[in-house]
């Protein structure tokens, strides 16, 4: 036995029981199924017919058998490393609804009886979510939602100060953005006797009276389900850097590509929602890909949508938190892998 067929024969074996265990657990899709027999197969044939190596070359036109043998393997690696970047992303998910209950769960569960709630996201704001939550009240709204999503500094202390005029819900672990979202969603659709829902940032950038005119046009076309900020209508004010422009410029190019919809503006945060539209909204992707899952969903449950100019202030401290405008980029991979690939 040469040094090659011992090689295929454990390689064979290997292959075999961890094929074996997955299907035990019964963790075995059609697809892996497929995968895991052409290569087992493969490799029985090398190891008992090793002679058939010698003719592999004239069906892929090249030089040595050894070349196909590294182009399976290189293409074998690249199947198991999507493998486990959607095993990642899987136990990523998982964590992230355990967080979710313990939220809900150690909340006060207090029905919202209203006509709108205002969501807030607070991640280390202690220094702005109190001019915030003021500036709602002051507009004579009631409902104030956040989601406290693991502060590092004393945020959670200031919230506590609101404690009989908001619903405060603390994750016991930072799952950023999309997760405080999605737990907010829960909240109301198991505690919501609401109408509208506003998704309201906590640096201040958000202008209360753009909610107004968000309502208006809801309330006067039964059709639409949901409204999305634009800072590009003619009619919308906003000081965004040029830079920033170019680059939410591009992602509107990329959105229509993708999600075969077109937006003026894509990434909105400024949003208000038709609580029933909420059993077609359910978040999964992390990070700001979250924004871009919204805006596909939309898309391809062909829910009724309209955008609204509103007015966008930003400060050095809403601007001091924006991702880089690389981190563009990878929002786009991570779009593009979870829509085709997962």
């Amino acid at each position: 036995m040469t040094l090659l067929e011992f090689f295929f024969i454990i390689s064979w074996i290997i292959i075999l029981i961890i094929a074996l265990d997955i299907s035990r657990r019964e963790k075995f899709n059609a697809l892996h199924f497929l995968v895991f027999i052409w290569i087992w197969s493969w490799l029985l044939v090398f190891t008992f017919f090793p002679n058939i190596l010698n003719q592999i070359w004239n069906i892929f036109w090249v030089a040595r058998w050894a070349d196909v043998l590294v182009y399976g393997s290189i293409v074998f690696l690249i199947y198991f490393v999507l493998l486990l970047l959607s095993k990642h992303t899987e136990n990523k998910e998982s964590i992230t609804k355990l967080v979710r209950e313990i939220a809900i769960e150690n909340s006060s569960k207090k029905t919202i009886i209203w006509e709108e709630v205002f969501l807030i996201p607070c991640y280390n704001e202690s220094s702005v979510i109190s001019k915030t939550i003021e500036n709602i009240m002051d507009s004579w709204y009631k409902n104030i939602l956040v989601v406290n999503d693991w502060s590092k500094d004393n945020s959670r202390e200031v919230l506590s100060s609101f404690q009989d005029k908001i619903i405060l819900l603390n994750h016991l672990k930072n799952r950023w953005q999309w997760a405080a979202l999605e737990t907010w969603f829960e909240y109301i659709r198991r505690f919501g006797d609401i109408k509208y829902i506003i998704t309201f940032d906590a640096d201040g950038q958000h202008d209360i009276n753009d909610y107004v005119k968000m309502k208006q046009v809801l309330d006067n076309q039964n059709d639409l389900s949901i409204i999305l900020w634009s800072r590009f209508l003619a009619e919308a004010k906003t000081n965004i850097p040029l830079k920033r422009k170019i680059v939410l410029k591009l992602g509107i190019l990329f959105t229509f590509f993708v999600s075969k919809i077109h937006l003026t503006d894509t990434h909105n945060w400024y949003r208000v929602l038709r609580k029933n539209v909420l059993k077609d909204i359910v978040i999964t992707q992390d990070g700001m890909t979250h924004a871009s899952e919204i805006i596909d969903l939309i898309s391809s449950k062909k829910i009724k949508y309209k955008e609204i100019p509103v007015n966008i202030i930003y400060t050095p401290y809403s601007m001091a938190k924006w991702q880089s405008s690389f981190n563009a980029f990878s929002i786009a991979i991570r779009t593009i892998w979870t829509k085709f690939f997962r």
